[in-house]
């Protein structure tokens, strides 16, 4: 059997192979697979734990140590970080025992002292240990496969020492002529073979090139005119092609409709790290981010429908500890009744979540034990291999977190040290993203991957090199020397690494292409010390000047026009096509007419296509949720059911607003108990305790009481909208009434500016008011006395009305009856989209005198609501006020 041996084998290697031929016989092997085929041959076995099982025993050894070794070296780290700690020391024992430590025998310092201690308790060996047990067994005489010959890449002095021991051993065993270095190598003189002589000698010779091409460098300005190149080529052009990151260059092949080669990707995703976010649960504050977080999550025991629905009582409420989200509780489905109590916080126990409190054990090991046989159920029924593979590793982080809470002595653990812990037990896993097809390129992921000749060679990410830390840097000088000539010596390492990085020079016969780039997106790249090592015995830059795709596909090419998806006109029109999918709303508010107004492109997308946030991303920001929790308060203290006068409001802020304080948090403010958010939320109290003083003294001032908080209207057909059929539903803030009955109306704004609101009175643009106002008028035989902005916390009240107290007293400068405007320019909007015509205008600039925007011309003449606009008459330009609130920003045009 013929072996080809090399470390630093990884996947795929290239062997040469044509189509049609078989490997028959012979095989490839790292280090690990050959441990493996001797140990099959010799009948012997000698098991290795999982990394993170083995991490976990040695946890515990260290635990056990540090009992009876108190204030030993590594105590203090343990404490910080037991899991990464141990971790970390048992990397460097691996490699110490590899290099022929004998623990108690040849300690050379403290740490190997207190390393040689934790051995007493750990019995899991490596696979280092491994090796050379195997060496031993072969040594001693074991059966080996018939006919073993095992040929290394180059001389086999420079790998580890242990696996030098080992091939000794083996060479012993079946002869001299068996073990070789590959002398099957090419043949001829080029300046290929001149450059590989010079590189694997390490020879300081200076280089000069002769006219052939078997060797080649491509240089390209960016990495993705490199990978549209690539994609160009024929895949049987080279013979092997090197790419460490696939992914990309697989996507350039798809656009070009050529079979791919395959690709994966290592790392950790929303399903494997399952057992880690819904941690969310312990979190103390409860982190309503991260509970929706795990609410989110592909796969969960909870149902997908009852989570959506949770989701969205969290975002509309504010928080998790309210009537909102009890009801969605108790109206689950059986089975996610069952699971509730192990998968989402108590709600009946709020005082828990706002608590620092540790938590118990025992609910920590009810979760993951649920979880447990959740996801050995659900690795039984019918799924994909990404979903199998990311199931199975976080099945074993739960696992892993059993073990650690066995090894927790205490009944409660804060959620700082659960997470610690915890946190680092994440498995990297590997998953396929594309597959390799029929006709594709020979595709090695590194340059060691190859172990035969190959005609041609084209290494395509020819830059940023991998850095590798040497593997015994960690060493102390008197560890070194404790452990003599078993230490992989940093030459020969480096010798070992250099060697590998230069096979393509050394088995490419005709020619090699080496491709580089001088940016990656907006990064420059590192040049790979192969490029820099060559330019110095050239004595010349190699890659000064990029080459451009021109050049190198000997295509011309030319600019291609920008395409604007939007089909966005000069006057701000956007045109579509598909009318018949136009259905409006037989319901509206004030904050969806104006916004129809104002801003029709947002209002297309949130009430006709109805494409809007999820999750995490529609919770309410903190500048909002203050708002929202302001309301709140202000409508418990102010509740006219309770005594709508301010002597009655005041006792209540007196006596209530604490509590109420905190309860409002709680049921719609839960982003302020986020530990970021903990400061600013003591001084949100602060500010709002003044806020209702203030505001109750602005009641008491203009002989006032209150007699609606949050009044709630509904389907109301005012007078103005009858044409349209058009209902209308509301909450008006607060609404008052002076001694002879006259009504008046707050609407609080939580904003420390004014400009806008004074702006709008002025201009008689008060639709939200005015709205108010003709809701309250349709709905009783009220009048109105005033209407008003109310800024929160610092009760700034903007108004045109006289009202005593009043900050901002606004005079109105525009006539115009506001509401029959609103249903005028309702109609102009709604027939415009109806026409397949959305007319947006933001960021585009006019001159004064010549705004092309139609809604902004046909306002005067179809008595239409003012458009927002930035005019400035020094500049004599318009500009449409651009909604900074949009959540469509990212699909509009313009700024």
């Amino acid at each position: 059997m013929k072996v080809y041996y090399n470390p630093a084998y990884n996947g795929f290697v290239y062997m040469g192979l044509t189509e049609g031929q078989v490997f028959f016989n012979s095989t490839v092997c790292n280090t690990n697979s050959l441990v493996d085929l001797i140990a099959l041959h010799a009948g012997v076995d000698f098991p290795v734990a999982s990394n993170i099982d083995r991490v976990l025993d040695y946890y515990k050894a260290m635990l056990e140590y540090n009992k009876v070794n108190p204030s030993n070296l590594f105590e203090k780290s343990f404490k910080v970080d037991g899991f990464n700690t141990a971790k970390e020391c048992l990397k460097w024992r691996d490699a110490m025992i590899l290099a022929g430590w004998q623990p108690g025998k040849n300690d050379g310092s403290e740490r190997m002292k207190v390393l040689a201690g934790f051995e007493k308790n750990f019995h899991s060996i490596s696979n280092g240990e491994k090796l050379l047990r195997i060496t031993e067994t072969v040594e001693k005489g074991c059966n080996l496969p018939e006919n073993l010959e095992i040929i290394t890449p180059f001389d086999y002095a420079c790998f580890k020492p242990a696996e030098v021991r080992l091939l000794d051993a083996l060479k012993k065993r079946i002869g001299a002529d068996k073990v070789h270095s590959n002398n099957d190598l090419p043949q001829g003189l080029n300046n290929l073979r001149k450059v590989a002589d010079i590189l694997v000698e390490n020879k300081p010779d200076a280089i000069s090139l002769d006219g052939d091409k078997s060797l080649e460098l491509l240089c390209f300005a960016e990495k993705k005119e490199a990978l549209e190149y690539l994609s160009q080529l024929n895949a049987d052009d080279y013979s092997v092609w090197i790419n460490r990151d696939n992914r990309a260059f697989d996507n350039y092949l798809i656009q070009v409709q050529k079979p791919t080669c395959g690709s994966s990707d290592k790392g950790v995703s929303q399903i494997s790290e399952l057992p880690i976010i819904g941690l969310a649960l312990f979190t103390r504050p409860l982190n309503l981010n991260a509970l929706i977080n795990w609410l989110t999550v592909p796969k969960s025991p909870l149902s997908i429908a009852f989570r959506n629905k949770l989701v969205d009582e969290i975002v509309h409420s504010g928080g998790y500890f309210n009537d909102a989200c009890s009801k969605c509780l108790s109206e689950a489905e059986d089975k996610d009744k069952e699971r509730i109590k192990y998968f989402l916080p108590d709600i009946s126990k709020p005082e828990e979540a706002i608590g620092d409190n540790p938590i118990k054990k025992s609910v920590i090991f009810d979760y993951v034990k649920q979880l447990s046989q959740w996801i050995n159920a659900n690795l039984h029924m019918e799924m994909n291999d990404f979903e199998k593979n990311h199931l199975t590793g976080a099945l074993s982080i739960c696992s892993a977190m059993s073990r650690m809470l066995e090894l927790i002595e205490a009944d409660e653990v804060s959620y700082d040290d659960l997470i610690l812990n915890f946190d680092s037990i994440s498995t990297e896993i590997e998953s396929e993203i594309s597959e390799s097809m029929v006709g594709c390129q020979n595709l090695i992921s590194s340059s060691s991957n190859i172990a035969s000749i190959a005609d041609s060679t084209i290494w395509c990410d020819f830059y940023n090199p991998d850095e590798q830390a040497l593997s015994y840097d960690f060493l102390l000088p008197q560890e070194k020397d404790a452990l003599n000539e078993n230490v992989w010596t940093s030459k020969n390492e480096q010798k070992f690494n250099r060697l590998n990085k230069l096979l393509p020079f050394m088995l490419t016969q005709n020619k090699l292409t080496l491709v580089t780039v001088k940016k990656d997106g907006t990064k420059d790249v590192v040049k790979d010390p192969i490029l820099i090592r060559l330019e110095k015995n050239m004595d010349k830059e190699l890659t000064k000047e990029p080459l451009s795709l021109k050049q190198t596909l000997g295509v011309s090419t030319e600019a291609i026009e920008q395409f604007n998806n939007r089909h966005q006109d000069e006057d701000g029109t956007i045109h579509f096509e598909r009318k018949d999918l136009v259905s409006f709303p037989q319901k509206e508010s004030f904050s969806s007419i104006s916004t129809l107004i104002d801003n029709p492109f947002d209002y297309v997308f949130n009430k006709i296509i109805k494409l809007r946030k999820s999750g995490s991303a529609a919770m309410s920001a903190l500048h909002t949720t203050k708002g929202l929790v302001a309301h709140a308060i202000i409508e418990v203290l102010f509740d006219p059911a309770k005594g709508g006068s301010p002597a009655a409001i005041r006792t209540r802020i007196d006596s209530d607003f604490d509590k109420v304080f905190d309860q409002k948090v709680l049921e719609c403010g839960g982003i302020l108990l986020q530990p970021e958010n903990l400061s600013e939320k003591n001084v949100f109290k602060k500010d709002m305790n003044s806020c209702v003083i203030k505001l109750c003294n602005l009641i008491e001032k203009n002989g006032l009481s209150v007699v609606a908080c949050e009044k709630e209207y509904k389907d109301v057909l005012l007078p103005e909208f009858e044409s349209q059929e058009i209902l209308f539903d509301g909450f008006i803030d607060m609404l008052l009434e002076d001694q002879s009955g006259k009504m008046v109306i707050f609407d609080f704004k939580y904003s420390p500016k004014k400009d806008k609101y004074e702006k709008w009175i002025k201009n008689n643009k008060s639709m939200q008011l005015a709205l108010y106002k003709g809701l309250v008028e349709k709905t009783s035989d009220k009048n109105i006395k005033a209407k008003a902005y109310v800024l929160l916390p610092d009760i700034k009240v903007i108004t045109a009305a006289d009202l005593i107290g009043a900050s901002f007293k606004t005079n109105v400068e525009r006539e115009g009856e506001l509401l029959e405007e609103m249903s005028n320019s309702y109609e102009y909007r709604k027939t415009q989209i109806q026409k397949g015509i959305v007319e947006d205008g933001e960021g585009l600039i006019f001159p004064q005198n010549d705004v092309k925007v139609s809604y902004a011309i046909e306002m005067g003449k179809k008595d239409l609501v003012p458009l927002d606009a930035n005019v400035k008459p020094n500049n004599g330009t318009w500009e449409k006020t651009p909604n900074k609130y949009s959540d469509y920003v990212f699909f509009k045009a313009g700024k």
